[in-house]
């Protein structure tokens, strides 16, 4: 059965560290609210994350919650929905009243675009606008620090051996099509490679950190609280922009005759709201994109997101739109690359 079929009814330090970067930066902003002109908001707004605590989206939601309920004027909380790769979440903010009371945070490239695309979720990418790019991290294929594969070409060749070789995956998320589209490229039979799927970045990354996995490619900033465990055998990227000292994969496919394949293994993370919002109230969505930006660009926020390992850019609502069409445009495209 699909797992959306019965949608339509009803810490640790870290996250101490999180918490107290929140509350710092909530004290610190001390703007009066954003508040719209029918004086929205009036009671409690949350945020959705639709994967379990712990991982990069529940992390940046726990950091922009205190400072962003302040310049609105109104507690916001954080909820975990998590389930069918995020799919199950979106799902239910998607069916809330359009009233800007429920936001959505989440990468919407890949996860909220693969939903739709693989995942089967009742729901279409217009559904919901982007407010923001806040987070845009490119991908790596890596290895634990004690793998034998010692290069990407080390790696491929074990690919070469059916059953040899696992890899982590999130069902039909970016890793796992940029995975299937280098196999497809230097003509690696699908089925050579045992593919473990899990439900969320925290549990894919403990995998791969705790060696239980053979390789996976993620996102790379998202990674960085198990860097030291890993790695890097290829940056999916056109360079290496934090200086992994890994060749970028295009070039590594080069060398072992391959084709150059489009970059879609990284993710683009920030705050959602349902797209009718901006035309039933859009005095609530300026608001929420205001208080949103002020949050943002402060000072305050800077250092909580720093703290807790998080991006923080501002891009705003047409340039972030804009850039995640364009990938789930690529990315449906690409859906059929998995049977």
């Amino acid at each position: 059965m699909n797992i959306f079929d019965g949608m339509l009814g009803g810490a640790t330090g870290k996250m101490r560290r999180i918490a107290a970067m929140s509350l710092f930066a909530t004290l610190a902003l001390g703007a009066a609210p954003v508040v719209a002109q029918d004086g929205w908001p009036d009671q409690p707004i949350t945020i959705v994350v639709p994967f379990n605590a712990g991982g990069s989206a529940d992390r940046m939601a726990r950091t922009l919650a205190g400072p962003l309920g302040e310049q609105l004027g109104q507690p916001v909380t954080v909820e975990n929905r998590p389930g069918g790769s995020g799919g199950l979440g979106a799902t239910w903010v998607a069916q809330q009243p359009v009233d800007g009371n429920t936001l959505l945070l989440m990468q919407a490239t890949p996860y909220l675009a693969n939903a739709i695309l693989v995942g089967g979720a009742p729901i279409v990418w217009e559904d919901f606008s982007f407010l923001n790019a806040q987070w845009d991290d490119y991908a790596i294929v890596a290895v634990h620090q004690d793998s034998a594969y010692q290069d990407f070409g080390d790696l491929v060749e074990g690919m070469r051996q059916p059953g040899e070789v696992s890899s982590g995956i999130i069902y039909g998320n970016g890793g796992h099509l940029q995975t299937i589209l280098f196999m497809d490229a230097l003509e690696i039979p699908r089925d050579n490679v045992r593919f473990v799927t899990y439900d969320g970045g925290s549990p894919l990354r403990a995998a791969l950190a705790g060696n239980q996995v053979d390789f996976e490619v993620l996102a790379a900033r998202g990674a960085a609280s198990i860097m030291d465990s890993l790695r890097v055998l290829a940056i999916v990227a056109t360079g290496d922009p934090d200086g992994m000292g890994a060749p970028p994969l295009n070039d590594a496919l080069a060398e072992l005759g391959g084709d150059s394949l489009p970059l879609i293994g990284g993710n683009v993370s920030g705050l959602l709201v349902h797209s009718a919002l901006r035309t039933d109230h859009p005095d609530r969505f300026d608001a929420i994109v205001a208080a949103y930006e002020a949050v943002v660009t402060s000072e305050a926020y800077q250092a909580a997101a720093a703290e807790a390992g998080v991006g923080a850019d501002w891009r705003g609502p047409e340039q972030s739109q804009a850039m995640a069409d364009d990938a789930y445009l690529a990315l449906e495209a690409l859906a059929g690359a998995i049977d």
